[in-house]
């Protein structure tokens, strides 16, 4: 069984959750996923006080990664 390698996954295998804390209002963080993974591959340090906040940044964080990645 081989691993897939970064350059073998698309731009539609990533996504961005934004997950908020269910006791506290106003901290919402964002996750990247990758297809197949069940945790994160990336998560935001900072708490956002609304969730598209945190949408943005986690988008502009995931444009990011695929730069990096030679994806985007």
């Amino acid at each position: 069984m081989s691993m897939a390698s970064n350059q073998d996954f698309e731009l539609v295998d990533y996504s961005v959750v934004v997950k908020g804390h269910a006791r506290l209002v106003g901290r919402w963080r964002w996750e990247i996923y990758r297809a197949g993974r069940k945790t994160p591959i990336d998560r935001s340090a900072d708490q956002f006080a609304t969730i598209g906040a945190a949408n943005r940044a986690g988008k502009e964080a995931l444009r990011s990664l695929l730069n990096t990645l030679g994806i985007a």
